[in-house]
């Protein structure tokens, strides 16, 4: 049997041509003898029911197989962006999480600082003021003794 579009050898039961892809009504066979493209014998009109492509005719068609495989890349990428996007994400609040667990130790440290200083200074001041108050009491008993002295 010959497709009734193009002319090639096709198997009887074929209802579609594995190599242009049209469908084959019923008829009279196209002979080896008749031209490529001329047309059938007139028969009568028959419909044939739509059927899905048999997987041989499914075979003949590379712009099929690469629409399939740009889907089947479209969809694996975007998947993988989107994980690495969510991933992203969580290393982005993780790293800000740490950041402000960070600052908020520095601020804690530098308030114990602030504290032990003050406190260190303080110290210092009533050392300071005790010798003074000491150096006083000193000089004002020196003065005593000398005026009691000179008199």
């Amino acid at each position: 049997m010959f497709c009734t579009n193009c002319g090639k050898a096709i198997e009887p039961e074929s209802k579609f041509c594995p190599d242009c892809g049209a469908r084959q009504t019923a008829g009279p066979p196209l002979s080896p003898s008749m031209p490529v493209g001329a047309p059938a014998p007139a028969a009568p009109a028959m419909t044939v029911p739509a059927a899905a492509p048999s997987a041989s005719s499914l075979a003949g068609r590379p712009a099929l197989w690469a629409g399939a495989a740009a889907l089947l890349v479209a969809l694996v990428g975007s998947v993988g962006y989107w994980g690495w996007s969510r991933t992203d994400d969580h290393v982005v609040r993780q790293l800000a999480d740490e950041e402000q667990r960070r600052v908020a130790a520095e601020k804690v440290a530098e308030a114990a600082e602030i504290t032990a200083a003050q406190a260190l200074l303080d110290k210092h001041i009533a050392v300071e003021e005790a010798e003074a108050q000491a150096r006083s009491r000193s000089s004002v008993q020196e003065q005593k003794k000398r005026t009691t002295v000179d008199r």
